[in-house]
């Protein structure tokens, strides 16, 4: 049966990746049917994608979910809004979807995690990384145990963002909208890659810092202040052994985007990196295998078509009670988030902080 979706938020994450993830599914799956958006020029390119009628686009998103159009939503706003938002849409009992991270801080992923299981509703996180076909075979390369027991994780995602020629001070750049910087918006992807590969961050040292201070108002000539980070560096270890180093920044110029894993093992080597293009880079096996140096291999078919993302297809298939290795969930959400506050309490205090001690301070 079509699911119906309302899309809270049409912003450029909802209005690229989730516009054309969506558009790659089977019609008969899915259909959007409501868009809500604070921003007129937002609607009005919503009406015109999905080909929506005047009374299917909202401003207030209490009034989208209450019209009773939809059976499922799909939260892209501000990261301070997710679990408002997310909490309204399950009491009305609507499916959720929530792009990352779920919330600004583990308490209210935690009120909305404690929610979804009362309600009995599915909550899907979007946590992009895990719905592209190589970054799906590198996950089973490692499942396989091919190179053995992991001993280091490098993990780099970068990009010049934040060095955008006239950008404002918009939402990601203001603490009380955004929680945190690329901490959160580029390093939940990161995080959530190594507890998806079961290597579960267990303490950390991380710090923080802002290059570009202050920014220009969206409605004003008026300057201010810049409260979330520029770029974050995290070194953690992890529940198998094996230690992670994260780095992070938005100030990486000449980067449009990069992000590479590098994984070493006891038997050998692997590496992705959205830069190449599809396929691994490995050295692993035998002494002969090894003594040839590193190989490409490409991405087997049976992982899909190579630049697609099949993230809406996993919220769809999660809605329908099908689930995989790649599902990612509200409990996923709330993994990356302690690993997230632990992070800003080690910058804070200067100290080693484990994600036991942030476990063990939730209040919900």
């Amino acid at each position: 049966m079509k699911k119906k979706i309302g899309i809270i938020g049409y912003g450029w994450v909802a209005g690229a990746n989730h516009r054309n993830s969506y558009s790659q599914m089977n019609r008969d799956e899915v259909e959007i049917v409501a868009v809500c958006d604070v921003c007129d020029k937002a609607l009005a390119r919503a009406k015109e994608d999905f080909g929506l009628k005047e009374d299917c686009l909202f401003k207030d998103y209490k009034e989208m979910i209450d019209s009773g159009l939809c059976e499922m939503v799909d939260i892209c706003t501000p990261n301070s809004l997710h679990c408002e938002q997310a909490k309204y849409a399950l009491n009305a009992g609507l499916a959720v979807s929530i792009e990352k991270p779920v919330g600004v801080n583990s308490d209210e992923v935690a009120q909305v995690k404690a929610l979804a299981e009362k309600k009995g509703l599915p909550v899907f996180v979007c946590f992009t990384w895990r719905h592209m076909p190589t970054t799906r075979f590198l996950k089973d390369v490692i499942d396989s145990g091919t190179v053995g027991k992991v001993y280091h994780c490098y993990i780099k995602c970068i990009k010049e963002s934040g060095l955008w020629e006239g950008r404002r001070l918009e939402w990601r750049f203001q603490k009380e909208y955004g929680g945190t910087g690329v901490l959160c918006d580029l390093g939940s992807h990161m995080i959530d890659f190594l507890n998806w590969m079961n290597e579960d961050i267990i303490g950390l040292y991380a710090n923080q810092g802002i290059f570009i201070k202050e920014r220009q108002k969206l409605d004003s000539d008026e300057w201010a202040k810049v409260t979330t980070d520029d770029y974050a560096n995290i070194m953690a270890d992890l529940k198998s052994g094996a230690t992670a180093n994260i780095e992070l920044s938005r100030c990486a110029k000449t980067e449009e985007q990069l992000v590479e894993f590098i994984i070493y093992g006891e038997k050998g080597y692997i590496r992705y990196c959205n830069y190449v293009g599809e396929g691994l880079e490995i050295c692993y096996g035998s002494k002969e295998e090894i003594k040839k140096g590193k190989q490409r291999v490409s991405t087997p078919s049976s992982y899909g078509e190579n630049g697609r993302m099949y993230q809406s297809q996993s919220f769809v298939d999660m809605v329908n009670g099908k689930t995989d290795n790649f599902t990612s969930t509200i409990d996923d959400g709330l993994r990356a988030q302690m690993v997230i506050d632990a992070a800003v309490k080690s910058h804070v205090e200067k100290r080693y902080v484990t994600i036991e001690e942030i476990k063990n301070s939730l209040k919900y």
